[in-house]
């Protein structure tokens, strides 16, 4: 195609398609920064749950994250494995979830990249332009979850 034009995309003007084009630009670039730390992006994320709702069941975080309890569980043990996290007995076949000291340490780097990511990608945004985008997010996904 040397030469020619490039390709019309038929899709620019559909909101749909450009919120996927942004958000796997954001969490591309979040998945290469917590690559660094060995880290999925999936773990990170866990880990940010656990940090911030100490006592936590992995079947609370799955409900916040709109995933399959079943998912949740290898996600939850290789963290327990790598003593990132820790269980504790809570009530019948529940377990309560921490981070350990090692985990703790992780999580301030995993904060610090996100909101390092949130700067590259949405610094340009002032206040209120942030607070609309984020409405309008809840709104959609508040309609994908009804």
């Amino acid at each position: 195609m040397t030469g020619k034009a490039p390709l019309i995309d038929p899709l620019e003007h559909l909101l749909g398609y450009q919120l996927r084009r942004a958000s796997l630009a954001t969490l591309s670039a979040l998945s290469e920064a917590y690559e660094a730390l060995d880290l999925r992006l999936t773990d990170a994320i866990v880990l940010r749950f656990v940090g911030a709702n100490p006592g936590c069941n992995q079947g609370e975080i799955s409900k916040a994250l709109g995933v399959r309890r079943t998912n949740m569980v290898p996600v939850v043990s290789g963290l327990v494995e790598r003593a990132l996290v820790a269980r504790a007995a809570a009530d019948g076949r529940t377990h309560a979830l921490t981070l350990t000291q090692a985990g703790a340490a992780l999580h301030a780097q995993i904060d610090e990249l996100a909101h390092a990511n949130e700067e590259r990608f949405f610094g340009g945004f002032d206040e209120e332009t942030r607070k609309v985008l984020l409405r309008a997010l809840d709104t959609i996904r508040a309609r994908a979850e009804s």
